[in-house]
């Protein structure tokens, strides 16, 4: 029994397979970067509406944050790939189909750009009030003010909060195979298909991903906090 526990936990089979689930693994880090670029800018635009002194402004800002924040990531792509293509093909009266890879980024990016909106809010509110009312003095204007004095201040804050958001969002990344995204736990599950053996294959995955989430989120910590202290000196 033993021997053939350590049979099928043999990682030799991942390895021989690396460069087919190496390249399976740069999906998820593309989904990544598309969906982390778009929650980012999405975030913001959400965390200015929040903060407006406008009221319906703010009623838009607080509707989309909650509503894509208490979005479940697998509900959201699922619904993205599917749900949304026919509602556009009934409002459009064509056929649209999206690609796989873009309703990944489409759907990450909006449940998680709920995540950056409270972030950039909390960032905006911590600002001193001073700070603003000087560039005011000065004769800047409000995009200037924005640009210049606040966002500075507002991304030096919340680094360590928005590594957390990276690494979940990464981690987010592990499902988009559901719609056969060819990510690293799509060929995985292809691979053991054909080899029949899933315990070597599946595990090298965790492992990979562990090791990769582990190491990327150390070196990006170490560099934050030295850029936040360069900063402040």
């Amino acid at each position: 029994m033993s021997e053939t526990l350590r049979q099928s936990l043999d990682l030799e089979l991942f390895w021989e397979y690396r460069a087919v689930l190496f390249g399976g693994l740069l999906f998820n880090a593309g989904i990544f970067a598309c969906a982390a670029a778009a929650a980012l800018a999405l975030g913001l635009c959400a965390a200015l509406l929040r903060v407006s002194l406008a009221r319906p402004l703010r009623w838009v800002g607080t509707v989309y944050v909650e509503l894509f924040r208490n979005a479940p990531d697998y509900v959201m792509l699922v619904w993205v790939h599917f749900v949304l293509p026919l509602l556009l093909g009934v409002a459009l009266r064509t056929r649209i189909e999206f690609h796989p890879f873009l309703s990944a980024v489409v759907a990450l990016g909006l449940v998680y750009s709920g995540y950056f909106a409270e972030t950039f809010r909390a960032g905006i509110q911590s600002i001193p009030k001073g700070n603003i009312e000087a560039g005011r003095a000065v004769g800047m204007s409000e995009r200037l003010i924005l640009s210049r004095i606040t966002l500075p201040q507002v991304v030096r804050r919340m680094v360590p909060e928005a590594l957390n958001i990276f690494v979940s969002l990464f981690k987010a990344t592990t499902i988009v195979s559901l719609i056969a995204v060819p990510d690293l736990m799509y060929r995985v599950s292809m691979v053991t298909q054909q080899e029949m053996r899933p315990l070597p294959l599946y595990t090298g995955a965790a492992l990979t991903y562990f090791v990769v989430i582990f190491v990327v989120a150390t070196l990006l910590r170490w560099a934050s906090e030295r850029w936040r202290r360069t900063v402040l000196v």
